[in-house]
């Protein structure tokens, strides 16, 4: 029996995965393309899935629950997920009709609203789940529609963004894709946004038409995390973006930034062998030796929370980091 609760951040490529999990349930947070989750829920030879929540409808996102959905040897009791009428690929239809064969199959209950007011009814034992956006009143705008304040609403604008909470302390925040025109939304709604663990987002990619540092310390500054993730392919987008490096260092020097793979912008060579400080779980990166923080899992413990390879991961990029920018940061990092 486990004797916490545990995150897993997943190194998945570009696109985003997380579990929660502790002796009894499991929730699935996003399922993107290639395999890694799947791998993940053999590898700890999970058979049931509480929930799954899917933040937006983009490919990087939703993709990977077509075949969650299908295999039989795993039964999904919930997926909750919000409507995007501008959404017109195939892997959304897909996706769609994977929904459809799973309730006529095996009674997976389909919800089609994961906005705040979920907050509560999600919870995994002693940890709560918070939807902190979209608002009720902001799905009803819905993607390729506008907000309170007539802003036009892309689907990353309707990101989900769910908060973790354990012993009354906000342990993570998953940010999704969300943009400046959801981030705006979201500070209106929210008082209080603290949490130690920030998965950064969209990647670290562009927020939208915002300026990218702008945003960064902005969203930075209202979280205070102490370890910040980016969950990205090493060879795709060049993420996270100098700027938004830049806006950390500005606005939260003594955060730790992990990558799940190296980004190109941090180093031009691979390591020569595997790290240390990796864990077991699988990681999209393994097969390239591209890991920088690699999948991770982090026991939820309230206010004690913490990446316990934090060391470890450090001592890694300080040897293997060329980037100017990204060394400078490491001299700033305290501890989670």
């Amino acid at each position: 029996m486990m004797d916490s609760p545990e995150l897993i951040i997943l190194d998945v490529g570009h696109g985003n995965c997380a579990l929660i999990k502790d002796a009894n349930n499991v929730m699935v947070i996003d399922c993107p393309p290639g395999g890694t989750l799947a791998e993940t829920l053999e590898h700890l030879s999970i058979k049931e899935i509480l929930h799954i929540l899917i933040s937006h409808s983009d490919a990087d996102h939703i993709a990977g629950i077509i075949d969650i959905l299908a295999n039989e040897d795993i039964k999904i009791h919930n997926v909750h997920i919000n409507p995007d009428a501008i959404k017109k690929s195939e892997v959304w239809t897909d996706v769609r009709i994977a929904l459809q064969d799973a309730r006529k199959r095996s009674g997976t209950q389909v919800s089609s609203e994961l906005t705040t007011t979920k907050t509560g009814s999600l919870n995994i034992g002693s940890v709560e789940i918070e939807i902190l956006a979209p608002t009720p009143e902001l799905i009803l705008g819905g993607a390729g529609g506008t907000d309170l304040q007539r802003r036009r609403l892309t689907s990353n604008s309707i990101s989900a963004v769910v908060g973790i909470v354990h012993d009354s302390h906000r342990v993570a925040i998953l940010a999704a894709d969300i943009d400046h025109v959801g981030f705006d939304n979201l500070i209106q709604e929210q008082n209080n946004l603290s949490a130690d663990i920030l998965v950064f987002p969209h990647h670290g990619g562009k927020p939208g038409s915002a300026d990218p540092k702008i945003f960064t310390e902005q969203f930075c500054m209202v979280v205070q995390p102490k370890l910040i993730i980016f969950s990205i392919d090493r060879n795709r987008f060049s993420n996270p973006r100098i700027e938004i490096v830049e806006g950390i260092i500005s606005s939260v020097p003594n955060a730790h930034i992990l990558c799940t793979q190296l980004s190109e912008r941090c180093t031009t060579n691979l390591p020569s062998s595997t790290p240390t400080h990796l864990s077991t779980l699988p990681a999209r990166g393994l097969n390239s030796n591209s890991c920088c923080g690699g999948s991770i899992s982090i026991k939820i413990d309230g206010s004690k929370t913490t990446y316990t390879e934090m060391a470890l991961h450090k001592e890694f990029i300080l040897k293997q980091v060329t980037s100017p920018i990204c060394r400078r940061l490491l001299s700033t990092v305290t501890s989670v």
